[in-house]
């Protein structure tokens, strides 16, 4: 009886180390989340049909403003497959604010190209009635951090009476040096 005894204590006495690894450390091992990065969006809707999401290239998606016309200006080009567009967009200041425009586009502008080549095709905001364009920026960081809005209009093709109404418009960019 006294060795069955002595077993079970030192059974139980063993239990307490079964949870050891062999580094010697006892806590238990820390699942780990993986830190997805998110990539910015610069993306929009032509004429309720096509959709853009232009692949994240910081070199060619900047924002920037400039002080002798206390104007920011954010700049984008890039791919979604086999579409190619670019847009321009023009806001005053350098701060998180609506900007809505019915009548004057000479402070606030949007110009869009799609396409490239010959089936290129570039667009500007029109003054025409009952058309506007609407700018949110929504993140405004130091330099070298991000600008980031939405922007939505209606358009006039370059040369051409053809419109285009751009909605659902995103934008996240870097911010470069002032100027």
């Amino acid at each position: 009886m006294k060795k069955i005894l002595i077993i079970f204590l030192f059974a139980l006495a063993a239990i307490p180390f079964q949870n050891c690894n062999q580094n010697g450390n006892d806590d238990p091992p820390v699942d780990t989340i993986p830190v997805v990065k998110q990539e910015p969006v610069n993306t929009f809707k032509f004429n309720g049909i096509t959709t853009y999401k232009l692949k994240w290239d910081s070199t060619v998606m900047i924002g920037q403003y400039r002080a002798n016309t206390d104007q920011t200006t954010i700049t984008v080009s890039g791919n979604d497959g086999n579409k190619h567009a670019e847009f321009e967009l023009k806001f005053p200041g350098n701060k998180i604010g609506s900007y809505k425009y019915s009548i004057s586009p000479s402070f606030v502008n949007i110009s869009l190209s799609t396409g490239s080549g010959v089936t290129k095709k570039e667009y500007e905001f029109t003054t025409q009635p009952n058309k506007e364009m609407t700018i949110n920026v929504t993140k405004y960081d130091p330099i070298g951090g991000r600008i980031k809005g939405t922007f939505s209009g209606d358009l006039q093709e370059a040369g051409s009476l053809a419109t285009a109404t751009i909605s659902a418009g995103a934008f996240e960019v870097y911010r470069v040096e002032d100027q």
